[in-house]
């Protein structure tokens, strides 16, 4: 036994000197396992003020929103009635009840008729795009997105070995030219894009929405060049006063489109479920890639007794005039206080101010914010090439922030805007 334990350590020990970097596979060295700096922490800096912090990192809903007591209601009916099922495995597809009830759903807002096999239930929208990674992604692959887009995405794609090209995005939303050039680029080089990612409605970080035109351009564009389109709806029902245009998927009735949506952003992160919509064929493809077991049987099914019941639908008439409240409380705020140093397009839903500095750089001004109280994350983060891409915006999110502190956003900014000129 003492043999044994010897033989044990001495074998353990020559592991000691191995770097978990030399083992990895090109994938996780791709979206930066093995780095000393994790990604995630790159997004925001640790406020080194005496003030009480404001915190506009994150693209959460306000947790005052979530509808605690519905959900608890809706878990206790679901371990009343249906309790065997709901804590066995589901399957990879998902529970049928909660497709059955999302087809009805977006059968309605995007005018398409679905039916529950137009639907794959996920680990939030981020499971659902690596889904779709899996199922229609080789190393190499040429795909497109924005630039700037939300990193997760970003990352999601590039772990997949993509080839990545980003392109530009105005206020009408991502530039229909700049995609054609990419893709006269590609062909030049003998590759075929295969994906194009885009969050059309109020997008992050920009709150940008894609105009109605470009949404018709940008199908025939990719039909053309028989590019599949990756719909990212995140934040589409989080309008303040009018829907946005019709969705991609619903403009082209199923085809050549993959519609990513979540209940995240809409009733709470920790929640976990998302989904693809899609046609039929495409889903079971996607089916056939997934190797969990599924999600959660127990979640699916309280979400849809919560769903069913007309529940979500009063929660977003509820939480989409606070978001609007808070949007304007911190636009006043910045243009009061710091109409001279920042430029920005007031949005018109979504959880985003993505705000331009005028003078010093984006990230003089975090640093300076931190020694006022203020954490948010630069431009830089959201493109491909950190520090070459962008060192003029800042994202502020707004949604879980009180409208005290947003009110507050524009002294403490205008205050590290002159610290950074050194007038402070």
């Amino acid at each position: 036994m003492a043999d044994g334990a010897a033989k044990a350590r001495k074998a353990g020990g020559h592991w000691q000197d191995v770097e978990v970097r030399s083992l990895l596979s090109r994938a996780a060295l791709a979206v930066g396992a093995g780095s000393p700096t994790d990604a995630g922490t790159m997004w925001s800096l640790p406020a080194e003020s005496e003030r009480p912090l404001i915190v506009l990192g994150a693209g959460v809903p306000d947790p005052a929103t979530t509808p605690v007591e519905d959900l608890r209601a809706a878990l206790d009916h679901v371990l009343s009635e249906d309790a065997e099922d709901a804590l066995s495995y589901g399957g990879v597809l998902g529970y049928s009840g909660l497709r059955e009830a999302l087809a009805q759903r977006q059968s309605r807002l995007d005018g398409v008729p679905l039916e529950a096999e137009s639907f794959l239930l996920n680990n939030g929208g981020a499971g659902s795009i690596d889904t779709v990674c899996k199922a229609f992604l080789e190393p190499g692959d040429a795909v497109i997105i924005e630039g700037p887009t939300f990193s997760g995405s970003a990352r999601t794609i590039r772990g997949h070995l993509a080839d990545i090209t980003q392109v530009p995005l105005d206020q009408d939303g991502l530039s229909v030219d700049a995609v054609a050039r990419a893709l006269r680029e590609a062909e030049r080089f003998g590759k075929q894009v295969k994906l194009l990612y885009t969050v059309p409605d109020f997008h992050n970080p920009t709150g940008a929405t894609l105009s109605l035109q470009r949404r018709y351009d940008l199908l025939e564009l990719c039909a053309d060049h028989r590019v599949l389109i990756l719909e990212d709806t995140a934040y589409t029902d989080l309008y303040f006063r009018e829907p946005p245009p019709p969705s991609l998927f619903g403009l082209s009735q199923g085809q050549g489109v993959l519609k990513v949506g979540s209940f995240s952003k809409v009733i709470a992160p920790g929640l976990r479920v998302g989904w693809v919509q899609g046609r039929p064929d495409f889903v079971e493809a996607l089916s056939r890639v997934r190797y969990d077991m599924g999600i959660s049987p127990l979640l699916l099914r309280a979400i849809a007794e919560y769903a069913g019941s007309g529940k979500l639908e009063a929660h977003l008439e509820e939480v989409r005039p606070i978001y609007a409240q808070k949007c304007d409380v911190l636009s006043r705020s910045l243009m009061e206080h710091c109409g001279e140093y920042v430029r920005f397009r007031k949005p018109t839903g979504g959880f985003f101010l993505w705000v331009e500095c005028l003078g010093p750089s984006a990230r003089e001004v975090r640093q300076a914010a931190a020694l006022e109280g203020l954490s948010f994350p630069g431009g830089d983060g959201f493109f491909l090439n950190r520090e070459r891409d962008d060192t003029t915006h800042l994202r502020l999110a707004f949604s879980t922030a009180s409208l005290e502190e947003l009110a507050e956003v524009g002294p403490r900014l205008r205050a590290a805007f002159r610290r950074a000129m050194g007038e402070g």
